[in-house]
């Protein structure tokens, strides 16, 4: 396993565009870690938490409730897609 290196050239760094639309950015981040298998509850926790500057500065622009209703607005479609393409496949 690679050693942490402050440093890194090659560690990711997320940067806030000019007019961005905050939802369209919660529910990309939903999107692909529901599509990562990750629970809501996980998913919730970038959000909330301050390690993930990106999640955590529309957390605290938009609230806890703007940020839990459009991720479990997803979860819910997403699963609904999912369980629905299960049983075309059974």
């Amino acid at each position: 396993m690679k050693q942490f290196e402050p440093e890194d050239p090659m560690e990711l760094v997320g940067v806030a565009l000019p007019g961005e639309d905050p939802g369209r950015f919660v529910d990309e981040i939903v999107q692909e870690y529901l599509f990562l298998g990750w629970k809501p509850e996980e998913i919730f926790e970038l959000f909330r938490s301050p390690r993930y500057g990106g999640t955590h500065r529309v957390y605290h622009q938009m609230g806890d409730a703007y940020v839990k209703e459009r991720l479990l607005r997803l979860a819910e479609q997403w699963q609904r897609g999912w369980l629905r393409g299960a049983d075309n496949h059974a």
